[in-house]
């Protein structure tokens, strides 16, 4: 699957092997039955859980790390959904998607960042990265709601 937006593509990698480094880790969190989406502060729209891995940190511990810090989540499960890529122009970029079942939120440790946390039933209005939150969000939701052969 590819989405293309006013110059920038974003496109799902079918494959469990890591395409490249991994700039990016995004997490479609789900909890009390909807989705949770950051407002970022420097962005000024609402976006999925994310950020970059840092130095040393795989990707799974990236995103564990990402989602406490932007929702607070304390009580999750987490499992990778896929790699993706990100071309705006400038060169290609990989990330990788995870879903998480969240039991309980807490306080927001990056308050520098994230402006606040909210619960929605649908893609919201007023999307920062609204080419890629699209896209990411669609294939999340796609994951979750699809069903499962035994």
């Amino acid at each position: 699957m590819s989405y293309f937006y006013s110059m920038v593509n974003v496109e799902q990698i079918f494959s469990d092997r890591e395409p490249g480094k991994i700039t990016y880790v995004v997490i479609a969190a789900r909890h009390k039955g909807g989705w949770l989406f950051v407002r970022h502060r420097r962005r000024g729209g609402y976006e999925l859980p994310a950020g970059h891995p840092e130095p040393g940190e795989d990707t799974i511990a990236a995103a564990v790390r990402e989602l406490t810090e932007e929702t607070g989540a304390c009580g999750f499960v987490m499992a990778p959904v896929t790699y993706y890529s990100v071309d705006s122009g400038t060169g290609i970029r990989y990330g990788r998607l995870f879903h998480a079942e969240v039991d309980e939120l807490g306080d927001i440790i990056d308050t520098s960042e994230i402006e606040s946390v909210k619960i929605f039933r649908r893609l919201p209005r007023g999307l920062s990265l609204p080419e890629v939150m699209t896209f990411l969000f669609k294939v999340a939701q796609q994951e979750v709601e699809s069903p499962k052969s035994p």
